[in-house]
């Protein structure tokens, strides 16, 4: 069937490419021992119209005491005469058993003439049971309109590099004033260049945690080129609308994007919903929204200069891939434009929904593997700590 007459939601077989083969999740699959112990599943490889396309995996009562999946998502061109593609991953612990209920789900971009199939896999093995397990397939976003299909002009801001160097974790002293990917530790709110940023704010918060947030995201934007007159930003994150004044003075042009209501669901190029940073919330407390078509605007207007989130990774991390979901955000970022997205480190014991460090690096790797630059890791103080500690993770996308 010719991908254009495609119905936009597809069930697909899990066990359509290695037919009769076992799964390792027990009972599932066929009864031939498979060819790799690894095996979990694999899809046939399936067409799609160019777009932006949703794999959403579910297992039926699925119970482990250890095991890590990962799925891939891999591409192959019919032919082509070349092997498949890696596209994209993701990966869910097996005994997890909120995540294991959840389920996963993949987003990416297909292009016309490939095809994709999810494949399935645990590395060091798993005693997972399960006695179902169900993949579908939908096309969120497709059309015919090619401005859908074409790449973002590049920034036209004069930009600094990252501050980078060979290693890409570190764990000397950190400094203000010249950020890199880091945590807040002692003194740093005492800096002048902190205490400049919040006097700027509309509203100073309270805690430190949150005006550390708001003075980081501040400087690393200024540091990094992205606060000059003309630029154009997107942010995530309701407190972040403090920064009103700092974007004004800097004659930038900002918008707050609302994260939707299903988490690790995925902006849509035809569809931001966002406000005014500086909007007023109405009598029932909620914001004014508007609909923003990136499709609908001309291509030197389309995207975004540099884009911030608070609290964004977090999400995807709950969804199965914080370094997916924020691929997503930044598909409307220009390409040498500029992000910073803030989110807590686990530190310790008592960190509740935090990244642990392993995590983090994990997805500096992951971001440096898809086309993006990152500022050197800095750990300072991490091992003094206790809890959820505020970081900030900064990329350029190249």
């Amino acid at each position: 069937m010719d991908a254009a007459t495609q119905d936009p939601i597809r069930d697909l077989d899990p066990f359509g490419f290695m037919d009769g083969q076992a799964s390792a999740i027990r009972p599932l699959g066929g009864n031939k021992p498979s060819l790799d112990p690894r095996y979990v599943f694999h899809t046939p490889y399936v067409e799609f119209r160019p777009g932006r396309v949703m794999f959403t995996v579910r297992f039926d009562q699925l119970r482990a005491t250890f095991g890590e999946l990962r799925v891939n998502i891999n591409a192959f061109i019919p032919g082509s005469g070349r092997d498949a593609i890696f596209v994209t991953s993701a990966r869910i612990q097996l005994g997890d058993s909120i995540a294991a209920e959840r389920g996963l789900s993949i987003a990416f971009m297909t292009v016309a003439g490939a095809t994709y199939a999810a494949y399935g896999y645990c590395t060091e093995g798993t005693d997972a049971q399960a006695t179902g397990l169900s993949i579908h397939a939908e096309q969120i976003e497709s059309s015919d309109d090619p401005a859908l299909q074409q790449p973002l002009l590049p920034t036209r801001l004069n930009a600094p590099a990252l501050l980078a160097s060979a290693r890409l974790v570190e764990t000397s002293p950190v400094s203000f004033q010249d950020p890199v990917s880091q945590l807040m530790t002692a003194g740093q709110l005492a800096e002048t260049p902190a205490q400049g940023w919040l006097s700027a704010l509309s509203q100073r918060p309270r805690d430190e945690p949150a005006q550390w947030r708001l003075a980081f995201l501040a400087q690393a934007l200024d540091r990094y080129g992205a606060l000059q007159p003309g630029a154009r930003g997107i942010g995530w994150g309701a407190e972040s609308r403090a920064l009103a004044p700092v974007f004004a003075r800097a004659h930038v042009d900002v918008i707050l994007a609302h994260s939707p209501a299903e988490t690790g669901a995925m902006p849509s190029w035809a569809a931001i919903s966002c406000s005014a940073l500086d909007a007023e919330p109405g009598p029932d407390g909620s914001w004014p929204e508007t609909l923003l078509s990136l499709a609908d605007l001309p291509a030197d207007q389309r995207g975004y200069d540099f884009l911030w989130s608070i609290g964004e990774v977090e999400q995807g991390h709950a969804a199965g891939s914080s370094a997916n979901h924020l691929v997503e955000l930044m598909s409307v970022l220009r390409p040498g434009g500029c992000a910073v997205h803030i989110f807590d480190l686990a530190a310790g014991q008592n960190a509740g929904a935090a990244l642990p460090r392993r995590e983090v690096e994990r997805l500096a790797v992951m971001m440096l593997s898809r086309g993006f630059s990152v500022a050197q890791l800095n750990f300072a103080d991490l091992a003094e700590r206790n809890g959820a500690v505020p970081f900030a993770l900064i990329v350029r996308k190249d």
